[in-house]
């Protein structure tokens, strides 16, 4: 499907766009200090003192286009007419739709428009501005760049994000340990396959299902797998370490049980890896100062810090065998462009010289070959699909997490806001 075709896949994109960017933003103005009004404020129902109600909100709007769309030769009409759904604007002459869409969303332009935005929200997001304008500025311009999130990703991404929480709904997995709204490469991955006996052995048992299941999502939807590296996910990985995992049972609990112990060593290497995160993050999301084309090397670097701090202090706490299993799944488990990237080949080799990464096994798919519907049927039917509006369907538990991977964007910046 082109991207020019999918109209009804960008609106329901951008309706989870706009809930979460929204509250992401409301909730961030609301940390941030009260505005200077220049002297007491008056009485109850009083606007503050010399302000009007949308100044700074107005001024942002108008310099938006001129200072980052104009300046980067991109008509912002030819913008607002994708991002409404060809209801408002228009797209420039000398173009289509669909090349005017790849001429926005191309990474080169990428790297200039968001950077450009975020600091623009930066400058009126000030205490020169009533809070209800600084919330209105964060509005505006989170709401921008939910839009061009959204329409510059690639259209097969709803349909296989819906597919990757139906596998784990038809061996009734919960998706929630790698789809979650603060789901980060951060995020320790150890324990995916389950925390007790009865999820470790439901997973282990059915785990051929759910991969066969998985599979198709790597050549038919290469965007999502991007989601899902920034993320730390890399299906392909996954398997080969669950493998690993299930046929250890014994050292995987001891594991569990060795790495939940607080230690100091384990403690200072995740400060230092929360301050790495936040400065790409901050960077990414907020100030603009990481790009969006370098930011999964930035991720990548946070991470293979994390794993080589993380792996001595393992090795000091905890048995040999224990340890090894560690090494051989964190090392297994690194998304691909942290593996294979020339810049990360040194840090990679030193972390992971003694580990031999466990190749995932042939698996077997249905002849259709197609993702996701493969054997849910037995789980009452689709997920979210009972015969009522009403929230009492309980199968449907884990399209909670459908709309995570389409904003990522936005999840991130939710972390971002509301912690700074």
């Amino acid at each position: 499907m082109d991207r020019s075709s999918s109209s009804q896949s960008f609106t329901t994109i951008i309706a989870f766009s706009i809930a979460l960017i929204s509250l992401t933003y409301m909730t961030s103005a609301q940390q941030q200090p009260p505005p200077a009004t220049g002297g007491g404020g008056g009485g109850a129902g009083q606007p503050p003192q010399n302000s009007q109600n949308n100044l700074c909100g107005s001024r942002f709007e108008a310099a938006l286009g001129p200072r980052c769309f104009d300046t980067n030769n991109v008509n912002f009409t030819g913008v607002i007419y994708i991002l409404s759904g060809n209801r408002t604007g228009a797209i420039p002459d000398g173009y289509t739709f669909t090349s005017f869409l790849d001429y926005l969303c191309g990474v080169g332009m990428q790297d200039k428009l968001i950077p450009c935005v975020l600091k623009q929200m930066q400058r009126y997001n000030s205490t020169q501005c009533t809070e209800e304008d600084r919330m209105g500025v964060l509005g505006r311009g989170g709401q921008l760049l939910a839009f061009m999130d959204a329409v510059c990703g690639e259209p097969c991404e709803q349909e296989a994000t819906q597919s990757l929480i139906q596998c784990y709904a038809a061996i009734n997995v919960n998706p929630e340990p790698i789809l979650n709204p603060n789901a980060s490469i951060a995020e320790d991955k150890f324990s995916l396959v389950g925390k007790n006996e009865s999820e470790f052995t439901n997973f282990c048992n059915n785990r051929q299902k759910l991969f066969s299941c998985l599979r198709p999502l790597t050549s038919t939807c290469p965007g999502l797998l991007e989601r899902l590296y920034t993320i730390g996910i890399d299906l392909e990985a996954m398997q080969g370490a669950t493998e690993l995992i299930c046929t250890q049972k014994k050292n995987y609990f001891e594991a569990l049980e060795c790495f939940n112990k607080p230690s100091q060593s384990i403690t200072q290497c995740r400060q230092q890896t929360e301050s790495n995160m936040r400065q790409v993050l901050v960077g990414r999301y907020q100030t603009g100062d990481v790009l969006p084309s370098t930011y999964m090397d930035k991720l990548c670097e946070a991470k293979l810090t994390q794993v080589d701090c993380e792996l001595s202090s393992y090795a000091q706490a905890c048995d040999s065998d224990i340890s090894d299993l560690r090494n051989t799944v964190e090392c297994s488990m690194l998304p691909g462009p942290c593996k294979t990237n020339e810049q990360f080949k040194p840090i990679y080799s030193k972390i992971c010289q003694t580990v031999t990464t466990p190749a995932p096994p042939t698996v077997k798919t249905k002849p259709d070959g197609g993702p996701g519907p493969v054997g849910v049927a037995g789980i009452g039917g689709a997920i979210n699909q009972d015969d009522d509006d009403d929230d009492d369907d309980d199968n449907g538990a884990p399209s909670q997490f459908s709309g995570i991977l389409f904003v990522g964007f936005v999840a991130l910046i939710t972390l971002i806001f509301v912690s700074c």
